[in-house]
């Protein structure tokens, strides 16, 4: 039995100096904060300029900035490309136009994420040094949620609690008692960028920041806020044991009470227009923090590798306890995560549908399958717009935008609207849902019957066939289904006009059009097109030996062995018939000859599971830790795309390395114990 709270406090993130790539992270999936080693965000323009940044975001607020003449992103038209296809001519917003610059950047960065609020140590009113603080004691307790920072200022001992509640709250806990009365904390809200760093604070005449109210008794203090910028408003509620007094525009500052003694305290929370800011105790959030990780890590399953005798499990083990709670706090909202989480923006702020499973599928086969199902709404609320995406070329059902946001529309891109991998996603999250709530070896107990899990779903799954069936097309010389040009692979790279056929994409044709119809057969009259499309797909080529990037490519290890090996992930995620010699084959020429500084960090993670298909556990496990940038783990848990800055932490990294180990949870040479992991299903 694995003694779950000694092994997760095990691996507490721990910093005694500063650390820029790694900040730490509270959070409750739907909110987050991340700070430096004050608790706070006192260093952020050190992090900005030099690491990972200190934000504090909601998956739910979005912000949409005017154009010069009043007008938002909706209003905004370019012009699409053609492509011609064997069957007809398809538009794309891909090429950006001349003079139409302006528009084709307003709708890639619009609506973006952004940053609610920075928090920072003040010493008698001005901010921090970082030579100031030594004997730094920082403590990210997992399995509460809670993070402690202990440090020394002018010798005299500070400590900072800091931890996410319920909703959108946060609290602060600081204790000083010889400084208290020159200790105080600025709050400072900047105005929404679709940048990075999600805020600029040199433009306060863009938006406005209103009390509403302000009330103090005892020694206690609230104050209401009401953000405005542009035509999006949020509202704020600071209250506590504390002092609040406005510093600027957009600022305020929060110190101790006189009534106060060593300690003292404030909670921030949030909330959409129209909804009223809770107001909650420090207490009531280290309590709500406590309770939501304790259900957490208690719940569902648990999986240790430290009685492996190789010499790489510690750091196997550090990396898979801190990407469960990594992925639990940035990724499990109600809308698909973004690339960074709710750390920081990554392409505006916007999620990327492909790596929605690569974030989240594990959560099913953990036994914490509601946390996935959560983000899945977003394809129910969304199917309309898929449909209309379809449509628009022509196309039956409902066809899934590669990068997006809340509303669904299809950003232009270069590459996005030409990727085709994301489509069968949703059907394949369903399906390890069902699996693991349905099938004989189960690993969460079902709160539902099977119908009615499937009739919610039902009409999503039904348009996504219905799009995949569509798009494929059939050729009466060979009698096979093709996916043809114009499209990207997962790679990414080649010509969009001539790849077709690309082995991932035709493998997961296959699979997803089988599982539709598999899953619907039992509740309604399912169409026998989706059955003849997957049994008729194409095989993929093989030229010499070897599965080639698309069909007639003939330099895949040459000039494009960059990026995603992916001409053999289709075997890592669903049994196919390709011959195993030849996948053996290529695996091996992909070691030869691919760069492996251009992976990123989850294709470590998928290779693995294609040596674990084919019985190669040495080599798998090789591949999941091989040694690289891109798949390098920080002292957060964060896995990190080497000095990519715009990507100072990268998630699919950490969520593929918990869905591989499903795969490789019986490896011989490992001694691995898990407890309720199921073992992957397809």
């Amino acid at each position: 039995m694995i003694h779950r709270e000694l092994l997760i406090r095990h691996f507490n993130p721990t910093l005694k100096e500063r650390d820029l790539r790694s900040p730490l992270t509270v959070g409750n999936g739907d909110f987050a904060f991340t700070a430096d080693i004050t608790g706070l965000q006192t260093f952020a323009d050190d992090h900005s300029a030099g690491g990972a940044p200190l934000l504090t975001m909601a998956s739910a607020f979005w912000h949409t900035a005017p154009d010069g003449d009043g007008h938002f992103a909706a209003d905004t038209d370019i012009t699409y490309t053609d492509y011609e296809r064997p069957d007809r001519m398809v538009r794309y917003p891909t090429e950006c136009k001349k003079g139409e610059e302006e528009s084709y950047d307003r709708l890639r960065q619009n609506p973006h994420r952004y940053n609610l609020v920075r928090l920072s140590l003040l010493l008698d009113g001005r901010k921090v040094r970082p030579d100031e603080i030594n004997a730094v004691r920082q403590e990210l307790d997992l399995y509460t949620g809670v993070l402690r920072s202990c440090f020394k200022l002018e010798g005299r001992e500070v400590s900072i609690e800091t931890a996410v509640g319920d909703g959108l709250s946060l609290g602060v806990s600081i204790e000083a008692r010889l400084l208290k009365d020159r200790l105080s904390v600025l709050a400072e809200f900047p105005y929404a960028s679709p940048e990075r760093d999600g805020g600029v604070f040199d433009r306060p005449e863009a938006h406005t920041t209103e009390v509403l109210s302000f009330e103090t008794t005892k020694g206690h203090s609230k104050m209401c806020l009401k953000r405005n910028m542009d035509r999006d408003v949020y509202g704020v509620c600071i209250s506590g044991q504390t002092g609040i007094k406005e510093a600027g525009d957009h600022s305020f500052t929060l110190s101790a009470a006189e009534s106060a003694g060593a300690a003292y305290w404030f909670s921030m929370s949030f909330a959409a227009e129209g909804l009223e800011p809770a107001e909650y105790s420090f207490r009531q959030i280290r309590e709500a923090s406590g309770k939501r990780f304790y259900l957490f890590w208690n719940r569902g399953a648990m999986i240790d590798v430290l009685e492996s005798a190789d010499k790489r499990a510690e750091e196997l083990e550090r990396r898979l306890i801190l990407s469960m709670y990594l992925t639990f706090v940035q990724c499990t909202a109600t809308l698909p995560p973004q690339e960074t989480g709710l750390t920081c923006n990554s392409w505006y702020g916007k999620f990327h549908l492909e790596m929605h499973p690569l974030h989240t599928a594990w959560l099913a086969l953990y036994g914490r399958g509601d946390l996935l199902e959560k983000s899945l709404d977003f394809y129910v609320q969304n199917l309309r717009e898929a449909v209309e995406l379809a449509r628009s070329n022509g196309f039956d059902g409902a066809r899934w935008p590669k990068m997006t946001g809340p509303d669904a529309a299809n950003s232009p891109s270069v590459i996005a609207p030409l990727l085709i991998w994301q489509q069968p996603h949703i059907i394949y999250m369903l399906g390890l849902l069902r699996a693991a709530r349905y099938s004989e070896k189960r690993c969460e107990v079902a709160v539902e019957d099977e119908r009615t899990f499937l009739e919610r779903y039902r009409e999503v799954i039904e348009k996504t066939a219905d799009f995949m069936a569509d798009y494929a097309l059939y050729d009466e010389a060979d009698g096979h289904y093709h996916l043809p040009a114009p499209m990207y692979s997962v790679q990414e790279k080649g010509d969009p006009k001539v790849i077709n056929d690309a082995p991932f994409e035709l493998g997961y044709w296959r699979f997803g059009l089988k599982l539709a119809y598999d899953m619907l057969s039992p509740i309604s009259a399912v169409k026998e097109k989706w059955l003849e499309v997957s049994e008729k797909m194409a095989a993929p080529e093989i030229k010499d030996g070897l599965l080639p990037a698309y069909r007639g490519c003939d330099d895949t290890f040459t000039a494009l062995n960059i990026d995603h090996p992916s001409m053999v992930f289709a075997e890592a995620l669903f049994d196919t018939d390709t011959d195993r010699s030849v996948l053996r084959a290529t695996l091996g020429r992909i070691e030869e000859a691919w760069d492996f500084d251009s992976l990123w960090g989850w294709d470590f993670a998928v290779l693995a599971m294609a040596y674990a298909r084919l019985g190669m556990y040495g080599k798998a496990f090789d591949m999941l830790l091989r040694v690289t940038g891109k798949n390098s783990y920080a002292a957060s848990g964060n896995n990190y795309q080497a000095d990519r800055r715009d990507l100072p932490l990268y998630l699919p990294g950490n969520g593929a390395l918990l869905l591989a180990m499903t795969a490789m949870r019986n490896a011989p040479g490992w001694y691995i114990e898990t407890e309720g992991i199921m073992e992957y299903p397809f």
